[in-house]
């Protein structure tokens, strides 16, 4: 059973696209509202991206980027932060931090589609 769920597991973190189409799928069937399955399965598969890109970066380099990724994602919540707080004038901390979130998810949605095909670039000369 443990065998099945890494296997899942590590499937979804190689291909977390798959797992964005799994959580719109689902999300459509219950509420019938394809924008807001289209935001929830952002929401619900950030993290897969997040890893994802990790992962490929570690396969390219050698070295892990891990620290480089959480200042990216910090950096991105700042500067979301001081932008809010000068358009507002105050800060909403759910509409900021959904704000942030979805942000990161087309930062590394789009830093995973750019590694991948360098990767697989890279991989099919390489020689």
């Amino acid at each position: 059973m443990s065998n099945a769920f890494a296997w899942f597991l590590a499937t979804l973190i190689t291909v977390p696209i798959l797992a964005w189409y799994f959580f719109y799928i689902v999300t459509v069937k219950l509420t019938k509202n394809k924008q807001r399955s289209i935001r929830f399965a952002a929401d619900c598969s950030c993290v897969l991206f997040m890893a994802s890109v990790y992962f490929i970066l570690l396969e390219l380099s050698g070295q892990s980027f891990f620290w480089m990724i959480l200042m990216l994602f910090f950096l991105i919540a700042f500067i979301f932060t001081v932008i809010h707080w000068k358009v507002a004038e105050d800060i909403y901390t759910g509409k900021l931090l959904r704000g942030i979130w979805r942000f990161n998810f087309i930062v590394f949605f789009s830093l995973y589609i750019v590694l991948s095909g360098f990767g697989l670039f890279l991989r099919i000369f390489k020689p």
